[in-house]
């Protein structure tokens, strides 16, 4: 070290912060990729709660309510896959993002929404 140099300090509070920061946002990156490959999960088991719903009214020939009017099974059925599918798509673009965990955060919200409301209306 010269002695122009003697009087500068090295600030090590700046770099743990930079290495703080660095962990978080891999620790996030992680946990958005896991909640995104959780969608697949959750469309297996929207899936498996739909098909078990219709399966069990089989045997029900004049049963007046089967099912919600609104949303019918091919909705439910089909578009759970779909969902987890755009999720995987889209998360290669938000993953890394300060707000890209809302992505599989709100399919997930979305396919419990479906596997309650195809619970809750199919005749038991």
């Amino acid at each position: 070290m010269s002695q122009e140099n003697s009087a500068v300090k090295v600030d090590r509070s700046a770099e743990s912060a930079d290495r703080t920061a660095a962990s978080h946002s891999k620790r996030l990156l992680w946990v958005n990729w896991g909640l995104t490959l959780l969608t697949v999960v959750g469309a297996g088991v929207v899936m498996a709660i739909a098909w078990g719903a219709v399966m069990s009214t089989a045997a029900c020939s004049n049963c007046p309510d089967l099912g919600p009017s609104g949303i019918s099974f091919n909705e439910v059925f089909y578009g759970a896959p779909v969902l987890a599918a755009l999720t995987i798509v889209a998360s290669f673009f938000t993953a890394k993002r300060r707000w890209g965990i809302v992505v599989p955060v709100s399919v997930l919200a979305v396919m419990v929404a479906a596997a309650a409301v195809v619970t809750a209306t199919v005749a038991q």
